[in-house]
């Protein structure tokens, strides 16, 4: 076999959310800064993207993380996030799996601080990570992330019935498009939830239709940062009790987050605090439609631009999956992969 290239990865799942953490292959990515540094990798690395993410290697919903020297001396490791449809600024399962495995195998060397924390530089800013330890392995992470805020409280979204949706939309990380699952048209008879593995398939149509319908008539724009100027995902909300809730989320492309998506969970807190549905330091469970969970805080509010917001803490399990290292065959006929 003649190899034209060789990558190694580690491997993990947050709350059932894949994480393939690049960690050898690549030649030093140039760039002042950790965002910079992804947008080089955009243009010249792309393929190892699709690589690593399509199949036959990975699939429509795998995520992936690229480790970088940090720019800034406040944070310790840069990292910026992929998936199967391209880049994100921020990723919390992803960030909690990066910093699992590399406190487990020691990619990040003494990067734990003297408060015990972990300080992750990604393209959106840095996030504070705290694990926790049971027995000399770590158990949890808590992730506190730059702060989130509430763009528009009420909005109306068209559905393909002609039935509007009402929502609100949300930014952490990438701005969201936050929903209750009974405003939806149409809701599946029984007795089983309506976010639930056996809807999660009817749940994405609804998803991706809302997703296109918010992005024809909704204009959103960060205050700080022109790019973030759409909304890539929909966060599909039912309370279950006091605090504590379930979600499933899904992309433009279809996409479904395994876990309770990290982002999303930080966005309904921040949405919740706003409505006065949630009070500061108060937990709030956020389950997965695959019935995982992260728990989440406000810690403390916070104002981005004109509007009102906090910074949410979002804590989590990983686990190391696998430790691979992925070849391509210079006669692969598949060099990128392909989406199914």
């Amino acid at each position: 076999m003649k190899v034209r290239r060789v990558l190694t990865t580690v491997d993990t799942h947050t709350a059932g959310g894949p994480t393939r953490i690049l960690t050898g292959g690549l030649p030093p990515l140039p760039g002042v800064t950790v965002r910079e540094k992804m947008e080089y990798f955009q243009v010249h690395h792309d393929p190892v993207r699709k690589l690593l993410m399509h199949e036959p290697r990975g699939h429509r919903d795998m995520s992936g993380a690229v480790l970088t020297e940090a720019t800034r001396p406040d944070a310790d490791l840069g990292v910026f996030f992929l998936t199967s449809g391209g880049y994100l600024p921020a990723c919390v399962h992803s960030s909690i799996g990066v910093a699992v495995a590399g406190l487990q195998t020691g990619f990040m060397g003494p990067s734990v601080r003297p408060d015990g924390t972990v300080r992750l530089e990604a393209p959106a800013g840095v996030v504070i990570l705290t694990p926790e330890y049971e027995a000399g392995v770590v158990r949890s992470v808590a992730l506190r992330t730059p702060p989130a805020f509430v763009h528009s409280p009420a909005v109306e979204v068209e559905s393909d019935e002609g039935h509007p949706v009402r929502g609100a939309v949300v930014f952490s990380g990438v701005f969201f498009l936050v929903v209750e699952a009974g405003d939806l048209p149409g809701d599946p008879v029984g007795e089983a939830p309506l976010i639930a593995p056996a809807h999660a398939w009817s749940l994405k149509e609804v998803g991706v239709r809302l997703l296109e319908a918010a992005n024809r008539t909704l204009r959103v724009e960060h205050p700080h940062d022109p790019s973030a100027d759409s909304i890539p995902l929909v966060m599909i909300c039912q309370e279950e009790g006091e605090r504590q809730g379930r979600d499933i989320v899904v992309g433009r492309t279809g996409s479904i987050d395994r876990s309770p998506c990290g982002a999303g969970t930080g966005a309904r807190l921040v949405q919740l605090f706003a409505d006065g549905r949630l009070g500061l330091g108060e937990d709030y469970r956020n389950e997965s439609f695959l019935g995982t969970s992260f728990v989440g805080r406000v810690v403390e509010p916070a104002r981005v631009g004109p509007y009102s917001g906090a910074i949410p803490e979002i804590k989590g399990s990983a686990f190391i999956t696998g430790m691979h290292r992925f070849f391509l065959d210079a006669n692969d006929t598949l060099p990128e992969g392909f989406i199914f």
